[in-house]
């Protein structure tokens, strides 16, 4: 009994420094903005090439070991899909999500190389048109996305710029539409400009 009193004991004062730590951590806000180059590997979708669109949102950055380790937890909106031609005429794939990603950054001096998972949730309704019999698809794409991301960064001070890719793991085509577009996984390479406050 009195071990296993002392084990608690060590344990509640463990507990409550890494508590003490992480409430004494400055945690810092910031904006991040950027361009994005997307594209879904339709397995049908003819001559297949990146759509050229943005993103922009809010994150923190909260220190676990300081001067190592933080979490960077991220709200953003963000323009994906792809783009593809159908009779020399291009066309695209509107999709548009708001992103959440909490990668994990370490600290390398001026460097934060970071990488965790994100969830995606789709906000347009891009319904898609087969050309071939002029038949539109409602409802072609799954709303809920999910993957990885994986980036680094450079912190001038306050400001910085980065670079980062967002894989994701889910096929997000519909049953309705897969007979036309295949499966597909959103893919996004982001290169950003933010600042912390």
């Amino acid at each position: 009994m009195k071990n296993k009193h002392i084990k608690g004991v060590v344990l509640a004062a463990l507990i409550l420094a890494a508590f003490n730590t992480v409430s004494q951590a400055q945690i810092k806000f910031g904006i991040r903005a950027g361009l994005n180059a997307a594209n879904v590997s339709f397995t049908n979708l003819p001559d297949k090439k990146e759509r050229f669109g943005f993103h922009v949102g809010g994150f923190a950055d909260v220190p676990i070991s300081p001067n190592f380790m933080s979490i960077q937890p991220e709200l953003s909106y963000s323009v994906k899909g792809a783009g593809f031609k159908f009779l020399n005429e291009s066309q695209t794939v509107n999709m548009n999500y708001i992103d959440l990603l909490t990668p994990v950054a370490f600290k390398l001096d001026a460097f934060d190389l970071q990488v965790g998972p994100f969830v995606s949730f789709l906000i347009s309704s891009p319904d898609y048109k087969s050309y071939n019999d002029n038949k539109v698809t409602v409802d072609a794409f799954k709303k809920f996305d999910a993957g990885l991301t994986a980036g680094l960064s450079y912190n001038f001070s306050k400001l910085m710029v980065g670079v980062r890719y967002n894989q994701g793991f889910i096929d997000v085509t519909n049953d309705n539409s897969r007979p036309f577009l295949g499966s597909g996984k959103n893919a996004v390479g982001q290169v950003s400009l933010g600042y912390k406050f």
